[in-house]
Formats: C-alpha cells, structure tokens, sequence
C-alpha cells in the first residue's frame, strides 16, 4: 500500500503507450483508481479469497460513471482494469520474492487475484451496459422530446438551433418532415431505420408509426411501407411541413395508398377528406339523384368514374367496363338529364371528379 505512487507511475506508462483513450483520463482519477484497486486486492488477500462488496461496487458505479463520460467504451474500461491488476500482481510479486515468500503462497495469492479480475470485470461489464443502455435511452427520449417540440412550432428559434446542433442536425439545411408507418406486424423499427439513412436525419418511433425530419430524399422503401412526406423547410419552421406530412399519411390511410407521397403526388385531392361542406354539397348534387334509381343509378355512377379517370376518352373508358362506347355514350347523356351537369365544362367536370373522389369505399 506504500507503493501507490509507483503503482500510478507504471499504470499510465502502460496506459499511454498499449490504450491510447487512457490518455483522456487525468492523472488524479488514475491515481484514486490504483488506491481503490489495491484497497480491493487487500482485502481479497487478506480474506484468502475473492471479496467484492457493497463498497467496492459503489466505487466501482462511480469509476465507471466518471469513465463514461470521458468518453471511453467498455472495452477501455475493462483493458484500464486489467492493467491496474496486472500493474498490481507484477508489484506484488516483486515484493514476494524479496521478503522470501513461499512460492505455494505466491501462487495462491496470484489465484486470487486471477478470480478477483473476473469478478470485477464481470461487474465492470454490467455496469458499462447498464449505464450505456440508460444514456441510450435518455439519448432516445431527448430526440423525441426535441420532435415534438419543433415539429408543433413549440420551440423558440434560437433553442431550435442549439438542440438540433446537439443532436447531430445540421441547422443550416431544409428538412421534409416525414410520418410513415407499415403494415400490421411488420416492424416500424426496421422501417425507422430504412428512413434515417443520414447522420443528419433524426426519426423516432411512437405509437406504431414513425415521425421525423429528412435531410434528403428517402431510399428504397418496402411495399407495405406508407411514408407521407411534407414540403423542405428551415429547421424552426418544419411544423408547417409537419402538419402537411400528417394530413398526407391519412389520407393514404384512408385511400389504402402505399409507397411514398407529397403533396405534389395528390394535388387537390388531398382536399376532399378535409372540406367536409364541400363533399356534401357536390354528393347531393352529383350522386344522391342517382340513388333512386337502383342498380341502374350505380352503373351510371360507375361509367362516369371510368369516363373521368380515362381523360373523358370514350374508347378507353368504354373498355375498362367491357361495354360498346354507345353504352357509355347513353349512360353519360343519362347522368346529364338526371343531375343536370354539364360534362364538357371544366367547373362542372371538377366538381364531379370531387364527388367521385368522396366517394366511401372508392379510389380514384
């Protein structure tokens, strides 16, 4: 135990030149280790077997607390202590063959002190995971927190760039605001992943879908995936861009849409979930005169959907509903004397297309 100051010495020669991170840890915090390893080890040896107890791993919690955030992983953690005890059983040695100490004795001492590093190191090992594992998941939570606050416009500007900067964003770029989710049993994690390609891109999970910010253009996606992505805007003003991402990503819910959409990939259409007075005006005007009659009323309904999906092309229309193009021409002049709508003109053609699109239990 005189020897602490040597101990110090030899541990960060070796530390230095055989772990370069040990270069980061002062010597003061190396010289408090030796104390508290050589304490552990007289113990051990006194009591002729391993002993670990509450104090040591108290002591041990703090070193590896203190080791954390100099920045070292816990395959450093574990090389530092081994080095010590390695450090330690050389000194002990020495002094053994210098006091004549029996070589049976040395030997069970050495023992010791073999069982007593894998003790340690198992502890030592536990503690890195756990801590690692809880910075992790406080890492997790501030990036959600972060999420939720910029993507509701609930940050301050000047705070919207210094907590973007801590977390890797780069705060002098446009980012999409993105939501996404896939199908039932497939993993959101995995689709979280395929999303965040980019160290400057940040997306979480939460409630089974993902939501985030894109610093690029999203790569290959899978089938089932749905990703509805909002317009590029400055970081302190992604909640607009946000907002747009969540309309999107329900209407492609409601619409069984998959793949990848914007705004430009929907247009007008992503209105129509949205203006309900609008929707029910056009139904009244357009379908609700249709229903009287039956069957026959559907069927025109349906020759019109496939006469406004085909650009009012009679011919193709005509074959998608395998019928002779003067069928259609007879259904089309029908729903022209029953509602009254003018196909040819482009008010009443829109309108009509609104309705279509309204319509429950139907794409357009």
């Amino acid at each position: 135990m005189d020897d602490v100051d040597e101990l110090v010495v030899r541990t960060v020669a070796n530390g230095d030149e055989q772990r370069p991170p040990y270069a980061v840890v002062p010597r003061s915090a190396i010289e408090a280790s030796v104390r508290m390893n050589l304490e552990t080890v007289r113990h051990s040896l006194l009591a002729g077997s391993p002993v670990v107890d509450e104090r040591d791993v108290e002591a041990l919690t703090i070193r590896v607390d203190e080791r954390l955030g100099q920045g070292l992983r816990v395959e450093d953690g574990i090389q530092g202590w081994r080095q010590s005890i390695g450090v330690i059983q050389e000194r002990f040695i020495e002094i053994a063959a210098e006091r004549g100490v029996d070589a049976a004795e040395v030997l069970s001492a050495v023992r010791i002190l073999w069982q007593l590093s894998d003790l340690m190191t198992n502890q030592m090992t536990a503690l890195f995971r756990s801590r690692q594992l809880t910075g992790a998941l406080r890492h997790s939570q501030l990036r959600a927190e972060f999420l939720e606050k910029v993507l509701s416009g609930g940050l301050p500007v000047p705070e919207v760039h210094a907590r973007g900067e801590e977390l890797g964003l780069d705060t002098t770029i446009e980012y999409l605001a993105v939501k996404a989710g896939t199908a039932p049993g497939a993993s959101v994690e995995t689709l979280r992943r395929r999303l965040e390609t980019r160290a400057t891109d940040l997306v979480v999970v939460a409630d089974g879908y993902c939501f985030g910010l894109l610093s690029g253009p999203v790569g290959v996606l899978a089938p089932e995936d749905v990703v509805a992505l909002g317009p590029a805007a400055p970081l302190p003003e992604v909640a607009g861009s946000f907002e747009l991402a969540t309309r999107i990503y329900d209407w492609m819910g409601r619409h069984g849409v998959r793949g990848r959409r914007r705004i430009e990939d929907i247009g007008w259409l992503l209105a129509v979930d949205r203006d309900d007075a609008v929707t029910a005006l056009l139904l009244r005007r357009y379908r609700a005169p249709l229903d009287s009659m039956g069957d026959f009323g559907a069927l025109i309904w349906r020759s019109i959907r496939a006469y406004v999906s085909a650009d009012k092309n009679v011919a193709r229309a005509s074959e998608a509903l395998v019928v002779h193009q003067n069928t259609l021409r007879y259904r089309l002049a029908r729903f022209t004397e029953i509602t009254g709508a003018n196909l040819d003109s482009t008010d009443t053609l829109l309108e009509v297309a609104w309705a279509l699109a309204a319509e429950p239990d139907e794409t357009t």
